[in-house]
């Protein structure tokens, strides 16, 4: 079977198979948070000649590409989604000099989140300089049609999709790797170091997460591993996988405090590390130790719960101000709007609480339960109560993380706020909605990734390595859903 995209391109598909599986095999990602159940309605396609069974289109040909199963040759529409190297954000680092002279060996750090995969290139050759940067690229995981949380990835491991989801992680890295070779040539790709979650991680060396979907939530791996580019098919010398610490507190936040250069030191004064993503990943520095613990903020700021919610890719809504009479947006690439992601909803659910549009327990004072911020780009009251839901995780988190180490909020001296979104985020704005207490507002750092930067960081430094297994020992994990005050916390944290 044939599917020809309008405009683009043709790929081939089996028959009976979902349309959403023929799209995402082929690199076009639609989002899909549910994992394909139905019931999310965010991977619509209108399909313009053919048929499908298991679900009728409207009037317009459009269709749940996940209920649409595939009976004959379709031209469909162009996806308002992932249209490979349409949405990736690439760039070359401001201030870094390219070099003409032709690049011998090079290294690649990659980052793996569960919403958002982002890899740069290191020039290994040029010690003088620091070996830099040359490049990024950041694209949304290709594992989205399994869902957009952690959970919906390993309850697919338990349907023995582990190899399926390990294909697309590493089909996708490989084009990665393609598109720094074919755009840089260099002579080779020396080392791959990879971070990310513990879920993703296992999942990029093909190892069966599904021990961590289930109390006692037991990964295969913790310390770091180490194996040649062979070993996966990827066209580089070694690859070096960065330690975590457990099932959801992974390397991300590891290889993120080491890059601060954060230490588990008795002299350290008090820092709290957080990590926001699919999971909030935080980390309490205090007296010569380390306590961590996740908590299950959802993917709504990642735009997968959020009804015109997506990742940090191109036309994403960023920022949101009001001017006195509008409100004002920017957006990821300074293109017309397709959706929201974190930073942006962030900014508007702080704006919507200071006109008054919703009160202090989310209720939202709009004709039919929706807000147009810019036309085309709504809010609707399950945005806002799947906001709720994360913040309150988030804020929970951190309160009993300082509870339990006898710390009150207005003793942590540093805050470093990390993750794909922390870009763009506005520290009063992130304080304002309730994601973090007031007394953190003046101790705010916005870090942007650190997991990536620690993946360079790695490259650049033969110690570094020896610094994650240091601070992956000195951390102490504390479990949320056996405290016995968090459901307190997470109900009180609900209002802003």
């Amino acid at each position: 079977m044939t599917i020809t995209i309008k405009d683009h391109f043709s790929l081939e598909a089996k028959e009976g198979e979902s349309l959403l599986t023929a799209l995402s095999r082929s690199g076009i990602i639609l989002p899909s948070p549910c994992g394909g159940r139905g019931y999310c309605k965010k991977c619509l396609v209108q399909i313009l000649q053919g048929n499908v069974n298991g679900t009728e289109p409207d009037k317009d040909g459009w269709v749940l590409a996940c209920r649409a199963k595939i009976q004959g040759n379709l031209l469909i529409n162009r996806p308002e989604n992932n249209i490979p190297g349409e949405n990736e954000i690439s760039h070359i680092i401001p201030g870094k000099k390219v070099h003409d002279k032709k690049i011998l060996k090079a290294g690649i750090a990659l980052d793996i989140g569960t919403t958002t995969i982002a890899a740069s290139l290191l020039n290994l050759d040029d010690e003088r300089e620091g070996f830099p940067v040359l490049d990024v690229i950041s694209e949304l995981n290709a594992q989205l049609p399994h869902g957009g949380d952690i959970m919906s990835r390993i309850d697919a491991a338990r349907k023995r999709k582990t190899a399926e989801l390990h294909l697309a992680i590493n089909d996708q890295t490989r084009e990665i790797i393609k598109h720094f070779m074919d755009k840089w040539s260099p002579g080779e790709i020396e080392k791959l170091i990879v971070s990310g979650n513990t879920v993703m991680l296992h999942f990029f060396l093909n190892v069966d997460p599904s021990g961590m979907g289930e109390v006692p939530f037991t990964p295969v791996f913790l310390e770091e591993r180490i194996v040649k580019g062979s070993d996966l098919g990827l066209p580089a010398g070694e690859i070096i996988i960065l330690p975590s610490i457990s099932s959801f507190v992974g390397a991300d936040i590891v290889s993120g405090m080491a890059a601060l250069n954060l230490q588990s030191s008795p002299d350290e004064r008090p820092s709290i590390f957080i990590d926001i993503g699919t999971n909030g990943e935080i980390a309490l520095l205090n007296r010569g130790k380390i306590f961590c613990t996740s908590t299950a903020a959802g993917p709504a700021f990642e735009g997968a719960e959020i009804h015109m919610g997506m990742g940090g890719v191109l036309g994403a809504i960023n920022r949101v101000e009001h001017n006195g009479e509008e409100f004002v947006v920017s957006t990821i690439g300074s293109i017309k709007p397709r959706g929201i992601c974190g930073s942006g909803l962030i900014d508007t659910v702080a704006l919507m609480l200071d006109l008054g549009i919703i009160d202090e327990t989310g209720y939202m004072e709009a004709e039919g339960g929706e807000f147009f911020l810019t036309p085309g780009i709504k809010i609707i009251n399950r945005d806002i109560r799947q906001f709720q839901l994360a913040k309150s995780a988030i804020l929970s988190g951190i309160k009993i993380l300082c509870k339990r180490t006898g710390l009150g909020l207005d003793e942590i001296a540093n805050v470093y706020i990390a993750g794909g979104f922390g870009f763009f985020i506005n520290k009063t704005n992130a304080v304002k909605s309730g994601l973090f207490p007031k007394e953190f507002l003046d101790k705010i750092t916005v870090c942007g990734n650190l997991s990536l930067k620690g993946a360079e960081d790695a490259l650049r430094d033969r110690n570094f390595l020896d610094k994650c297994r240091e601070l992956k020992n000195a951390c102490v994990n504390i479990d949320l859903s056996v405290d016995p005050d968090f459901m307190i916390e997470f109900s009180e944290n609900m209002l802003f």
